[in-house]
């Protein structure tokens, strides 16, 4: 609309009032002076736009990450300043303590002039004798560019289908193979059903306290610090075993690519390939880590190009080999819990996602929106996968793909190239809240920190050398766990089932359990029943 002229005082160079919360799409380009406001664009180019969608996901990843590692206490506050920072839920304390100083500005994941940086400094601005921080507790207190910015609605969708949407998809045709397609079938609708419904939950909990906006606040919430502890510790050994199927994947992927080299020559190839990814910039690895959606979607062309032009079986969806209605072998359906519920372990980022909405009011929509994208996604690869394969399906589809030489190899080649890039993307990415926790816990040490302080290159030597004993120990773990599909199935089973399925539940029962109906009651206490049940035995056969 047009802004009415006033009456200006002389001199000014411009005729438009200077309206600090009037937005420049609602100024007329007529009253605009030598001092022009600047009208905004409603269109805007595809690099532009990919550009908006990449930096989304980007600050999403370093702010999911940076929010789950929990910080040890500051140094202790006097009694009358200590009753004065516990907040009434006492579990945690967000009031800077007016006497602590930064010791840990200098752990770093990257240049100085990165934003990651910002995510490091001040960390000691926390705290009462009762309380636990995160990394990112300095966004609540001092802004900056990063922490003002917001995702759309569209780009909130996209970057949940690219967290949802993972390596987990490989093993989706054996979770059928190993259950059939009854029981495969069941397991699938409950999996997507039970987390479509716990990630609504997560949005009631959250919106209990205005300030949190991870799980471990929401473990805080329902039963205090020990709450928050161990939800963080679930979240360091989820990524820890995550990386290990990331060196799985890879050294698979190395195989299928270069047949003929061993496990450990694989492996210590793996090495030399993903430790250098410790060492580059956060901001870069959350860029780098969307490949894999790029190479999901992949790999849902190839097997239904593959399939469509293959006429005979096996590897033909028009003429399928021999699938199972019910298991011919009951002892591997407990496999497939873990299989194909580790598709769906995408709940300890939702938290993230919802906080960094512009309109948080349509985060029901959203992750509705999300799972219809990831249910298809993934039932299409299930399906056809196992159609194609049936009892010949393997731990990895694509390892399928590559043992038919009537296929177009080049079209597998490229498919098999992107997923073994995914590992690379990603390990970096992963590995990194592993590393952030021991440096924030090890440079906390007065003695160390004195240390290190006596020469600077003492602390990026240490650093170094931790980084390269992680990734060796990650390696080692690899070697000793060799199979794809039993690292999946632990995945799904257990940390899947327990973050996206179990623990919303159970936090939510816990702070509503008195406005709760009977019939919702009901539902919640059966569906927590029927997973813990799943998530045990999935568990118990995953070692097995």
């Amino acid at each position: 609309m047009d802004i009415p002229n006033i009456n200006i005082p002389k001199g000014s160079d411009s005729s438009v009032p200077r309206i600090r919360n009037l937005h420049p799409s609602q100024l007329s380009p007529d009253h605009v002076g030598d001092e022009h406001i600047p009208i905004e664009r409603t269109m805007s180019s595809f690099s532009e736009r990919l550009g908006s969608f990449v930096g989304s996901y980007s600050r999403t990843s370093m702010m999911f990450m940076a929010e789950n590692l929990a910080v040890p206490n500051a140094p202790f506050l006097d009694e009358e300043d200590d009753k004065y920072s516990a907040i009434s839920s006492g579990y945690v304390s967000r009031i800077p303590s007016k006497n602590s100083v930064s010791r840990l500005s200098r752990i770093e994941s990257g240049p100085s002039n990165e934003n990651t940086a910002l995510l490091f400094s001040h960390l000691d601005k926390v705290l009462s004798v009762r309380s636990i921080c995160t990394v990112a507790d300095e966004y609540r207190y001092e802004p900056h560019p990063m922490a003002a910015e917001k995702s759309s609605f569209t780009q909130s969708i996209f970057n949940s289908i690219n967290i949802l949407i993972g390596i987990g998809i490989l093993a989706l045709p054996l979770g059928f193979k190993c259950a059939g397609w009854a029981i495969g079938m069941s397991v699938f609708i409950f999996c997507c059903g039970l987390t479509n419904y716990t990630a609504k939950y997560l949005q009631k909990c959250l919106d209990l306290d205005p300030e949190s906006r991870t799980y471990g606040d929401m473990g805080a919430l329902a039963f205090g610090l020990k709450g928050r502890i161990w939800v963080t510790a679930l979240f360091i050994t989820e990524l820890i075993t995550s990386s290990v199927a990331l060196v799985v994947l890879l050294g698979d992927g190395i195989d299928s690519l270069f047949p003929g080299s061993t496990v450990v020559e694989i492996r210590i190839l793996s090495f030399f390939i993903l430790t250098p990814m410790l060492f580059l910039p956060v901001r870069h690895l959350s860029y780098t880590s969307l490949l894999g959606i790029i190479s999901a979607f992949s790999i849902i062309v190839v097997i239904i190009v593959d399939g469509v032009n293959k006429k005979d079986a096996p590897g033909s969806l028009i003429q399928p080999a021999d699938t199972e209605i019910w298991p011919s072998n009951w002892s591997t359906v407990p496999l497939s819990f873990g299989l194909i519920m580790a598709g769906f372990a995408g709940h300890a980022v939702f938290p993230t996602v919802y906080r960094d909405m512009d309109n948080p009011k349509l985060y029901v929509r959203m992750v509705n929106w999300t799972y219809v994208a990831t249910t298809i996604v993934y039932f299409l690869v299930a399906a056809c996968g196992y159609l194609m394969f049936g009892s010949d399906t393997m731990q990895e589809i694509t390892q399928n793909i590559v043992s038919i030489p009537e296929y177009n190899q080049t079209l597998n080649r490229l498919a098999v190239w992107l997923i073994a890039m995914n590992p690379i993307a990603k390990y970096g990415l992963t590995v990194n809240p592993v590393n952030l926790s021991w440096q924030i816990w090890l440079f906390r040490s007065p003695p160390l920190e004195d240390w290190c302080y006596k020469n600077s290159w003492r602390e990026p030597i240490l650093t170094a050398i931790g980084k390269i004993c992680i990734s060796a120990f990650i390696v080692v773990l690899a070697y000793i766990i060799p199979g794809f599909d039993k690292i999946m199935s632990l995945l799904g089973a257990f940390f899947s089932f327990m973050i996206s399925g179990i623990f919303p539940l159970v936090c939510h029962y816990y702070l509503f359990s008195d406005s709760m109906s009977i019939k919702r009651k009901m539902l919640d206490f059966t569906l927590f029943i029927v997973a813990s049940c799943m998530a045990l035995t999935g568990t118990l056969w995953s070692f097995l």
